[in-house]
């Protein structure tokens, strides 16, 4: 017997027998599907009675289960007498469907996507896309199409939509990998239509169009997908898309190779028997455009190339690859000259060192006469390539430019040194992250097997994306075959260990770091360290300036000052931010460590200016009411976007997330009260408005804790109203109620009417949802006369929404229209999108109500965002009664 759910609820009698034994009552169906989605393990008795009756089960609900089970076992036993009737047994606390997996169409679909993710990650695209395709072909319709669904059903339905769509995704994905870009055209334009608001599938159909040598149609794909963010849900595209429009703008040919980027393996030349240049590392990896920048010049004639770079950059692996690409350039020898040993402050100490090196016979020529002149002693008419290493920024360097043609130096320092005027220069930044992972396989010697590549890209993050510790980090695993890339990456996942886990036989990133950090001056070093207390990511001299507590023109030099000393980096690491500066991950955890022996009091004052700072951004970022003129400001963290004039509040404030919490939670572990509670304030409606309850609750409860210590009662009313909000928002109505009961009382005690009214909208929200329209009308009412009072515009508009969802509610819907109309009225007084496309979108629902019959069940958005089911749908939020209200109306 087979059984189908990916669609219409289907049992056939064999593989072989494909006639129809599907259950034709309705209870039947139900309570087989639910056993089904479960097959294999006890279903309790109460989530079958919940499936079939909801929040209203009969007082004979259990027994009546156990007919329906019982007839459905004679149903089964009768279709297929042989293996259906002992298929549904009785488990504690319920039943359980015993089957075969290969039997039901759900357990073999999300086999067979399981399989295409993991042939995928193996980069087997062909394979991928075929184990997808055939996942996707078990689909007949919606999930359970012909069955009203239960709590259970109607989550397992979410589940299995996104897992459908994410197997189409991946589909195409792999589809566009090997090439059939033309084919899929059809497919992405009817997936994107299906859903409209997916950017990852609008990034394919852009993708596959513009290799298709379709241009302008990828452009006006963005376009179109723009127009509806805006119009729908006033967003911008996000990050991702907006860099492949830019993309697909410039006619980037990059763009135009739809096979992943192979890690190039540089050939090494053996160097001559004589030349004191260590043999070619076999894992030298990356670095392809700056090896053949390299090459270029020195072939092309020039006498001296100079190579810096922060710490840790492959300067040095760089320098001793290209020695080796070079030697049938230089066959009269390649040396090398590591300059961290002191040369001595005679005249022409650099010559000498140049002549013992190449092996020059006793006794030596005169070198403090014509320094310039040495490389013919050693060069015999041949090519001479001398490789200067690890130059400091002191170092006397003009001795060592040859004045013979042919004769070269290729220089690495972290700073130009003095006297060197060279020929060419490569500046290092942090490799891309193709490049990156490619540094990492190759040291680790698993190039040919290839680590699990998401421990892969998580290993170059924390490591910031830098080469040595990439190298170290490689040599590690390589070091210890019983650990895989995962081991690995849990072990650098902690911030506090992992300068030391990145240690391997001499080489040290801390060292590493620490020499260009001692070769600073003192104020250097002191800005450097204040500067571990930024959140991670780009930052703009603003919030350099807060923390230093410096005005922002003065703290300038000192941040040039520390990219020219390879402690800060100019922009992000991945070229995305147009200005600014980074502290790179490593460096950043090297200032977190030394700052632990500055005073406590040092650091949290900084926590608290730039927290200061930030909230003094989302202020200006967050749209004034008309009435007062809307301000704009450059975000204290980050540039405005290309092309911009201001900065983009949910832009800034989706890659500004983490950081905000983060300093909101660390000013109040620090005493900064009043600076934690002005963040947590400014970023209380992005956190709303984006969903993100955790960080809500997070920066709340640290307002409350601060509102507290401060014995702000306006604050803590502001506070204890969001939590309020929030435990709403998750239906935990207990809580809710307690918490807008408190900010009542806190907000009375002050004197803040719209704080008042405001917990009074929460109060009355919860009595209208549990079912007491009249009590929630009293509460409304008391509500909109405190906001009249504040002459506030928010509390105004929360308080006219709630009077409109009870008019609404309670079978008034031309008043609840009016009400709407005035909760858009005051929306555009607030200047806030959001709120107006909320106000907009329930004038036509009032209205359309208004023109439908008397009666009429239908769903309504109670608040933005957040919709109440019609009668007679089932709840899956799973909401308490809060006692506290005296609510005994279970819901």
């Amino acid at each position: 017997m087979r059984f189908r759910l990916l669609g219409p609820l289907e049992v056939l009698r064999s593989s072989a027998d494909s006639r129809d034994a599907t259950p034709r009552a309705a209870k039947h169906r139900i309570i087989l599907a639910t056993l089904l989605v479960r097959a294999g393990e006890p279903v309790p008795t109460e989530t079958l009675i919940s499936e079939l009756w909801g929040n209203t089960p009969p007082r004979t609900a259990t027994t009546t289960i156990q007919v329906y089970i019982s007839q459905l076992r004679k149903f089964l036993g009768l279709a297929d007498s042989n293996e259906a009737r002992q298929a549904i047994v009785t488990r504690r606390p319920g039943y359980l469907f015993r089957l075969d997996p290969s039997r039901l169409d759900l357990t073999r679909f999300e086999a067979l996507h399981a399989q295409g993710v993991a042939a995928a990650e193996r980069h087997s695209y062909a394979e991928a896309s075929e184990l997808q395709r055939r996942a996707l072909s078990l689909w007949r319709g919606r999930f359970l199409a012909d069955i009203p669904t239960g709590p259970l059903l109607s989550a397992e339905a979410a589940r299995l939509s996104e897992m459908r769509l994410a197997a189409r995704e991946q589909h195409i994905r792999a589809e566009l990998r090997i090439g059939h870009h033309r084919e899929m055209l059809g497919v992405l334009r009817t997936t994107t239509a299906e859903h409209p608001l997916r950017e990852e599938l609008h990034s394919h159909l852009m993708v596959a169009l513009y290799r298709s040598g379709r241009q302008a149609e990828a452009l006006q794909v963005f376009t179109a997908l723009r127009r509806t963010l805006i119009d729908e849900l006033a967003i911008e595209p996000g990050p991702s898309l907006q860099r492949l429009h830019q993309r697909v703008l410039l006619g980037d040919p990059t763009l135009l190779h739809s096979a992943r980027p192979q890690v190039r393996a540089v050939p090494a030349d053996q160097a001559p028997p004589a030349a004191p240049l260590p043999p070619p590392d076999e894992r030298f990896a990356g670095r392809a455009a700056e090896l053949d920048r390299i090459a270029g010049l020195l072939r092309g004639g020039a006498t001296s190339v100079l190579v810096t770079g922060a710490a840790g950059a492959g300067k040095s692996a760089l320098a001793r690859q290209a020695a080796h690409v070079l030697a049938d350039d230089f066959p009269g020898g390649r040396f090398l000259i590591d300059l961290r040993t002191p040369l001595s402050a005679t005249p022409g100490a650099l010559a000498e060192r140049m002549l013992r090196t190449a092996g020059a016979a006793s006794p030596l020529p005169d070198t403090s006469a014509e320094p310039r002149q040495v490389p013919g002693h050693v060069a015999g008419g041949r090519r001479v390539l001398f490789v200067l290493d690890n130059a400091g920024p002191a170092e006397e360097l003009s001795d060592a430019l040859p004045d013979l043609p042919g004769t070269a130096v290729l220089v690495t320092a972290r700073q130009r040194p003095g006297g060197l005027r060279p020929s060419g220069t490569v500046a290092l930044d942090l490799p891309g992250r193709a490049d990156a992972e490619a540094v990492f396989v190759a040291a680790c010697g698993q190039a040919g097997t290839q680590p699990d590549p998401e421990a892969v890209e998580e290993i170059v993050g924390l490591c910031g994306q830098l080469p040595l510790a990439l190298r170290i980090a490689g040599a590690r695993l390589a070091e210890h075959p019983h650990w895989t890339a995962g081991t690995l990456a849990e072990r650098l996942r902690t911030e506090r260990t992992r300068l030391g886990e990145l240690s391997h036989n001499g080489l040290d990133v801390r060292a590493s770091l620490l020499r260009g950090y001692l070769e600073c001056d003192p104020g250097q070093r002191d800005a450097f360290r204040l500067l571990g207390v930024l959140p991670a990511g780009p930052f703009e001299a603003a919030a350099a300036a807060a923390v230093l507590g410096l005005p922002p023109g003065e703290a300038e030099p000192v941040l040039e000052q520390l990219v020219r000393n390879g402690l800060l980096a100019s922009g992000s690491a991945d070229g995305s931010a147009p200005a600014g500066y980074l502290l790179p991950v490593l460096h950043r955890l090297l200032a977190v460590e030394l700052a632990e022996d500055d005073p406590a009091d040092t650091r949290h004052a900084a926590v608290g200016r730039l927290c200061e700072a930030y909230a003094r951004t989302a202020e200006q970022a967050r749209p004034a009411p008309r009435s007062v003129g809307r301000t704009a400001g450059r975000p204290a963290g980050t540039a405005p976007a290309a092309g911009t004039s201001g900065p983009r509040p949910l832009h800034w404030f989706a890659e500004q997330q983490a950081a905000l919490v983060h300093l909101v939670r660390a000013a109040a572990d620090g005493g900064q009260w009043r600076p934690a509670l002005r963040l947590a304030r400014a970023i209380g409606n992005f956190l709303e408005t984006t969903a993100a309850w955790d960080d809500w609750a997070t920066t709340q409860q640290s307002a409350l804790r601060a509102a507290e210590a401060m014995g702000d009662e306006k604050a803590r009313a502001q506070a204890l109203r969001a939590l309020g909000d929030l435990a709403w928002q998750r239906r935990q109505f207990t809580e809710a109620c307690r918490s807008y009961e408190h900010a009542l009382r806190a907000a009375r005690r002050a004197g803040a009417p719209a704080e008042e009214a405001r917990a009074l909208v929460g109060l009355a929200d919860l009595q209208l949802e549990h079912g007491f329209p009249e009590r929630a009308r009293s509460l409304a009412e008391a509500a909109h006369a405190a906001a009249g009072t504040a002459q506030d515009p928010r509390a105004r508009f929360e308080a006219e929404r709630c009077q409109a969802v009870i008019a609404l509610d309670t079978g008034r819907p031309e008043e609840s229209e009016k009400l709407f109309r005035a909760c858009l009225a005051t929306a555009g007084d607030l200047a806030n999108r959001r709120l107006e496309a909320y106000a907009r979108r329930s004038v036509r629902v009032a209205a359309a109500r208004r023109e439908a019959a008397p009666g009429t069940p239908d769903s309504m958005e109670v608040r933005p965002g957040v919709w109440r089911l019609a009668p007679g749908q089932p709840d899956t939020f799973g909401g308490e009664v809060p006692e506290a209200c005296g609510i005994t109306h279970r819901w």
